[in-house]
């Protein structure tokens, strides 16, 4: 069983070492490929890379074997490795989670300009560089990241689907990714895809409106039960003192 130990020890080293090996900086020019992991291990679009997930889960599983080095602990290795690359994955700030409100409340506007310069006769590149430098911030961020593989030489199947695994802009980008490759209009789509987005833009917002008031009642608690206890039960409990000790 040692034997086993060692081995499974070996392993998950050189696994650690090889996904922390920095890759070729000439990577950077070819489009990645993607990894289709399942749903359920998927993380969120602001959450760690799933290359550093991957490296931290393996170095806990490491750990593991190399403390213990029980058949148990060899037993729990990828069940625990996975526990971790999944709860990296569900982490975010509160940065990210502003950035991600902000994107589903401006996307209705900006998917409304987008599929009226389409529709007007704009190139879709064309459109989406200035949608981008029209609404700025994170939106525009985004939208200026497909313009750039577009401006590197990349067609705009490509550049869209550079986007396909964003949490609000992958839908939008998938559908217009397989529209660009197959060269149909997008112009009705992008309607459609406004109107979803509108729908979630107010869903969300309705939700924050209502978790307001479940975030108000820890402070009002602590504001009111100190009064109320001073004020309502200690002159009950003092009366009670007094009676009693006469």
């Amino acid at each position: 069983m040692s034997v086993v130990l060692e081995l499974a020890t070996a392993l998950g080293a050189g696994l650690v070492v090889q996904l922390g090996w920095p890759p070729d900086p000439l990577s950077r020019l070819a489009q990645p490929a993607v990894l289709r992991l399942p749903a359920w291990l998927r993380g969120r679009s602001a959450a760690l890379p799933a290359r550093t997930r991957a490296i931290a889960a393996s170095g806990v599983a490491l750990v593991l074997l190399v403390v213990t080095g029980t058949a148990v602990a060899a037993a729990l290795a990828l069940p625990v490795w996975s526990a971790v690359f999944w709860g990296l994955g569900r982490l975010e700030t509160n940065g990210a989670a502003a950035g991600r409100a902000q994107l589903v409340a401006e996307l209705p506007a900006a998917l409304d300009l987008l599929s009226a310069c389409v529709v007007a006769g704009m190139p879709l590149r064309t459109a989406t560089a200035a949608v981008s430098a029209a609404v700025g911030g994170v939106l525009g961020e985004r939208l200026g990241a497909v313009v750039s593989y577009g401006a590197a030489g990349f067609g705009d199947a490509d550049a869209w689907a550079s986007l396909r695994s964003d949490e609000v802009l992958g839908p939008v980008a998938r559908d217009l990714a397989r529209a660009a490759d197959a060269g149909t209009s997008v112009g009705v789509m992008l309607a459609r895809h406004a109107e979803s987005a509108r729908a979630a833009a107010q869903a969300a917002a309705i939700a924050r409106a209502k978790a307001v008031g479940v975030r108000t009642i820890v402070p009002v608690s602590v504001c009111y039960l100190p009064a109320f206890f001073l004020v309502g039960v200690v002159p009950v409990i003092a009366g009670v003192l007094t009676t009693l000790l006469r």
